[in-house]
């Protein structure tokens, strides 16, 4: 893994490809190591990972992509929790975190994404570039198309890109021409869903992850197994604003950590057999 991150930056370096945040999709999985095994590094290792690190942040930096900070800074803000608290507080605290990604959920499909922006932008100034992808995706579907999507090549029309392309035109050709007026993908990771499989792949999924999450952090006996419980909650809560779900290392990981955390044997493991089974 240590070598693929190292070519990949090497050929982002040398301008390989036209640098764009997909960069950092290969780059990502660095935290999943920083929240899952970095503890159990010796110092070189410890060493590798920073510099990975390093080399995520700057890749986020260049192309002003602000996810990867705020991926980064959850996973931190879990292992501090994890550190910090004491069990019985930590567990109450997860079920306040758990309690109000749902009812985030349930805000912003009755309410509506704008509602949420208007309320997080009374209190922090932050520029919303969310709300117009839930607008337009909504106008476009019908009933039955919310209930269960168009499909996986299911596509929508954007407004904003059509307005986008009109002004690249007038100006000559320059500047940002957007995406396609006709999109097959939203950034979103959640929208995503509805587009291709409605509202009912989005409960089934979030009601998976979810359980796979509450099984990992209420039911084991070990950290490792308890910290893929922290990975997939992350994952599923990031999801309301990024990461599309799509074949990259992320969502590999993702399934494989359901899977195992549904694993009624691995979950009863100790922290000592479970590191001698990983090791």
């Amino acid at each position: 893994m240590f070598l693929l991150m190292i070519i990949a930056f090497i050929f982002y370096l040398t301008g390989f490809q036209y640098p764009d945040e997909e960069w950092t999709w290969l780059l990502r999985p660095i935290n999943f190591i920083l929240l899952t095994v970095f503890y159990k590094y010796k110092i070189l290792r410890r060493i590798k990972v920073i510099f990975l690190i390093t080399i995520y942040f700057y890749i986020a930096v260049y192309t002003k992509f602000r996810f990867e900070f705020l991926y980064t800074g959850m996973v931190i803000g879990f292992l501090a929790i994890d550190k910090l608290l004491n069990i019985k507080l930590k567990r109450t605290f997860l079920k306040y975190v758990i309690t109000v990604f749902i009812l985030v959920m349930v805000y912003i499909f009755t309410a509506g994404y704008q509602s949420l922006s208007n309320l997080i932008a009374s209190f922090v100034e932050y520029q919303d570039s969310r709300t117009f992808l839930f607008t337009e995706l909504f106008a476009d579907l019908n009933k039955s198309e919310v209930i269960f999507g168009r499909g996986s090549l299911g596509t929508y029309y954007s407004d904003f890109f059509e307005r986008t392309n009109r002004w690249y035109r007038i100006l000559g050709n320059k500047g940002w021409r957007g995406d396609n007026v006709i999109r097959i993908t939203t950034e979103v990771g959640y929208l995503q869903m509805i587009l291709k499989g409605g509202f009912a792949m989005l409960v089934l999924y979030t009601s998976l992850g979810l359980y796979a999450a509450y099984l990992a952090l209420f039911r084991a006996n070990n950290k490792f197994i308890r910290r893929l419980g922290f990975y997939i909650l992350i994952i599923l809560i990031l999801s309301i604003i990024s990461l599309r779900p799509a074949f990259t290392p992320t969502f590999i990981i993702f399934w494989i950590a359901i899977g195992t955390v549904s694993v009624k044997k691995y979950r009863q493991m100790s922290n000592e057999e479970i590191n001698e089974l990983i090791q």
